[in-house]
């Protein structure tokens, strides 16, 4: 198991900070949006027919399914995807040093590297994901369902906006500009969801 500092120099020795932080904020916010659109559709559907805890447990049971089947694919595409440009990327340095790299220190970041940007890739849309259902579990315990949605819209809500504030401090741009500059996707992921809605009806 590696330490943080380890991580950090393995990072900065491979170069992969940058790529770490896209990945992390590109898979969190599909993570947020795919949310959305299954609590959306489902609020609009109203799951007729249901009482508060099987609508809860029919949409807890298909958001933590997507959950799961974006962060195995995010893991696993990430890794493959690193793996290969950085073996590439070690055999045209063996090609021009005319010399076997296989288990130096730089080979060995490399393969950490795609590990843990593999690892961010995965566990990221996840994490937003889950966190943003996360509200339907107190259904079970008492809590009404429509101020479960609720909650859930706020959970996204600043999800999102997180996420704008992050990439305007790594811009050392106006984080409150970056942040307004997210929400549009989550307000059009919204409309088209609606738009569905209407057309399915």
């Amino acid at each position: 198991m590696k330490s943080i500092r380890e991580i950090r120099q393995i990072l900065s020795m491979t170069e992969g900070e940058n790529i770490l932080r896209r990945y992390f904020v590109m898979n969190g916010f599909d993570g947020a949006l795919t949310a959305l659109g299954i609590i959306l559709g489902s609020f609009i559907a109203a799951i007729a027919g249901h009482t508060d805890m099987e609508s809860a447990r029919l949409l807890i049971s298909s958001g933590v399914g997507a959950s799961i089947a974006m962060g195995v694919s995010g893991f696993w595409i990430a890794y493959l995807t690193e793996r290969a440009e950085r073996t590439r990327e070690r055999k045209e340095l063996e090609e021009v040093m005319v010399t076997d790299l296989n288990n130096t220190k730089i080979t060995k970041a490399n393969f950490w590297t795609a590990v843990i940007i593999a690892a961010v890739d995965g566990i990221s849309p996840f994490l937003f994901s889950v966190i943003a259902i996360f509200p339907f579990f107190f259904v079970f315990a008492g809590l009404q369902l429509l101020v479960a949605y609720i909650i859930s819209f706020c959970v996204i809500a600043v999800e999102v906006v997180v996420l704008g504030i992050f990439l305007g401090a790594v811009s050392k741009e106006n984080k409150l500009i970056y942040a307004l500059k997210i929400i549009p996707a989550a307000l059009l992921v919204a409309g088209l969801t609606f738009l569905l809605e209407i057309l399915w009806a």
